[in-house]
């Protein structure tokens, strides 16, 4: 049986605030196989972001497990989760994170040279991907002088550049207008369609739509699971989440 690129066992994370408690994960177990495409889905507040921390070892489950590429994951020290994250996982933040003391290509490059790639082709390479997603001609621009779109554009040009196992992202079309959101998301379709494995947390339907698998979440637990990859589903999916109030 093929190992799964991902998989998390029974998750459970509580945070405390003085002497009250909010259980954002409540026993939750998924698995990514290679070349999925995961879709997380739910109201704010459901655990969706909380779990893709978990997934990329952002943050530790207070019990449970994750795998990633064969390796336990949630017990490693922070340097040894930064290592694996190096390695094997591409993130797109919701809040963006670009270092803004750089210029766009700078920040594109950071996970390459982290990994030891000359400058040269790791200049090459952020230079294609931020080609491919429109905002090439913005390279040597800082961070602050691009629209939220574009940001949003350069930091999955940095998600991916290094050409992870898994990208993990939250809401990657949340601040984009309908047209930068095609770009977005037509992009995705090509890594998928190359074999890159997926989980995104979306609040978009459309998105949604276009994974291969569909988790809902609510009040931290997984309450559906659907395969889209039935040509009859597909189409309709849009329609059938009544869970996000």
């Amino acid at each position: 049986m093929t190992q799964p690129l991902l998989r998390a066992s029974a998750l459970v994370r509580t945070y405390r605030g003085g002497a009250r408690e909010h259980a954002a994960l409540r026993d939750v177990s998924l698995t990514v196989a290679a070349g999925d495409w995961v879709a997380i889905t739910g109201p704010s507040g459901c655990g969706k972001s909380t779990l893709l921390h978990l997934l990329g070892g952002l943050d530790r489950p207070d019990s449970g497990e994750v795998w990633l590429a064969g390796t336990r994951l949630d017990d490693r020290d922070e340097s040894g989760r930064a290592l694996l994250r190096r390695r094997h996982v591409g993130f797109v933040f919701q809040f963006l994170n670009l270092v803004p003391t750089m210029t766009v290509i700078g920040n594109v490059e950071l996970p390459l040279v982290l990994q030891g790639v000359a400058r040269r082709e790791a200049r090459a390479r952020s230079l294609e991907v931020l080609e491919e997603l429109g905002v090439g001609d913005a390279a040597d621009a800082a961070p602050a002088e691009l629209s939220g779109g574009q940001q949003q554009r350069v930091a999955l040009a940095r998600a991916v550049v290094h050409r992870p196992d898994v990208l993990l992202a939250d809401e990657p079309t949340g601040a984009l207008d309908s047209a930068s959101a095609d770009v977005v998301l037509d992009l995705l379709r090509r890594r998928h369609d190359s074999g890159q494995s997926i989980v995104l947390v979306t609040h978009d339907h459309r998105v949604a739509a276009a994974a291969d698998r569909v988790v809902t979440m609510l009040d931290g637990e997984i309450v559906d699971e659907r395969d889209l990859t039935g040509a009859k589903d597909r189409p309709t999916y849009a329609n059938l989440i009544n869970l996000e109030g």
